[in-house]
């Protein structure tokens, strides 16, 4: 019987594949992960969000379900580690948006809308996370109306599974949706 000759790239994958097979049976087992563990500890508040920001250019009344009205405001949003980079997070998201008083020592008017969105899960992190601009992008739709000429304030807060929490306050004026004649239609 005569002996087939193997190609060398074949050889060369076939060394490449049984080399890493028996390195993979080799590997010292994981540590287990524990919350007393120093280490893992200074990984942790490393890699957390330290602060979030509402980006104030980007964050706009918008129409959420297409219809042409301004129903809700769509919030983009970046958290930040503790060098500034932006990161992914896990926890909940308070939203608040309210009328801002004029000369009042309390400039928080009429609550327009609240919302809370859970982000537990990989399917919610990818339902908000804009791999793009490595911020989050939050249509909030309001439960009725729209969101009228006016000034505003709007307050988010991230409930960390640590418990911590993070603010941030955006102030805004609304001058309503620019008219076809405005615009310089016709």
């Amino acid at each position: 019987m005569r002996r087939r000759r193997l190609h060398p790239v074949t050889v060369a994958w076939r060394t490449i594949v049984l080399f890493a097979a028996a390195s993979a049976g080799c590997q010292t087992p994981q540590g287990q992960i524990s919350a007393d563990n120093p280490e893992l500890s200074q990984f942790i508040s490393l890699v957390m969000p330290r602060e979030i920001q509402i980006q104030r250019y980007l964050t706009k009344p918008v129409s959420v379900d297409k219809s042409g009205d301004l129903n809700g405001i769509e919030v983009i949003l970046q958290a930040l580690d503790s060098v500034r980079d932006p990161v992914k997070c896990v926890g909940t998201f308070h939203f608040e948006l309210r009328t801002r008083r004029l000369a009042s020592s309390d400039r928080l008017g009429k609550r327009i809308g609240f919302w809370k969105l859970d982000i537990r899960t990989t399917d919610a992190m990818a339902q908000y996370w804009d791999k793009l601009s490595r911020c989050y992008r939050f249509p909030l739709q309001l439960r009725e109306g729209t969101v009228q000429p006016g000034q505003y304030v709007l307050t988010a807060t991230l409930v960390l599974p640590t418990g911590d929490k993070l603010y941030d306050e955006y102030d805004f004026t609304h001058e309503g949706a620019a008219s076809p004649a405005a615009a310089g239609a016709p």
